[in-house]
């Protein structure tokens, strides 16, 4: 762990937020704490792809997904009803 002095600085810009995170130190935790607890929480995205190869990789999978399914877009409305029952609810 890095002395504080060599960390590097936290700028809250939101008024909610500073509120929220002073809140959540009373108890003694660091500001850094709080917000790296507060992360793990988050799902990280899937890496960017840089590689070209699998870029390319990528776009073979998606073309075999539209050949199976006979080379027609489904329209908005056919997926709403593939994919949610009548009250709007997921299947």
């Amino acid at each position: 762990m890095q002395t504080r002095r060599a960390q590097q600085a936290i700028t809250i810009r939101s008024d909610r937020a500073a509120a929220r995170l002073a809140l959540l130190t009373r108890d003694g935790r660091s500001q850094a704490r709080v917000i790296e607890d507060a992360l793990d929480q988050v799902p990280v995205p899937p890496p960017i792809v840089d590689d070209e190869a699998e870029f390319m990789a990528a776009m073979r999978d998606i073309a075999a997904l539209y050949r199976q399914e006979g080379g027609r877009i489904r329209t908005m409305a056919e997926f709403d009803a593939e994919e949610y029952d009548a009250d709007g609810n997921p299947r």
